[in-house]
């Protein structure tokens, strides 16, 4: 008798043991990582509707003086900028001019420019020289 009472014991403890063990933890949960941000763009390409706001600007130099910023933006494609007659004067054929600078913003990015404005017979003004200059990114 002791042995089967001993063997009763035996399987309860073992059925004892069973039940005070913790369940198995849950695999974790691996979260996908965040997809990669998109790349800097290298470059400053102007669209279309970025070129209108830069003209506009120019147009607008032609009642502003020496000096005097005006700006333009779009908020399509992030960019901005201002231009600025830098001095006065004629060309060749005696036409008015203005020599101007300009920068166009994106994100970090700078990118500078000079050139001349000319007026023509109907009063417009024209670009008829411009220098673009090494790009220029801020913070890098």
């Amino acid at each position: 008798m002791m042995k089967r009472s001993l063997g009763l014991m035996c399987l309860m403890l073992v059925v004892a043991g069973c039940q005070t063990k913790p369940p198995p933890a849950p695999p974790p949960v691996v979260e996908a990582p965040p997809p990669p941000a998109p790349p800097k763009p290298r470059v400053i390409t102007m669209e279309d509707s970025d070129l209108a706001g830069f003209q506009g600007a120019l147009r607008e130099l032609g009642t502003k003086g020496i000096d005097v910023p005006v700006g333009w933006a779009n908020p399509i494609t992030g960019k901005r900028g201002a231009v600025k007659v830098l001095r006065d004067g004629y060309d060749g054929q005696n036409r008015p001019c203005r020599e101007f600078h300009s920068v166009v913003i994106l994100e970090e990015m700078y990118q500078h420019a000079t050139g001349f404005l000319c007026r023509q017979p109907d009063g417009a003004w024209e670009v008829v020289q411009a220098k673009d200059y090494p790009l220029y990114r801020h913070g890098s």
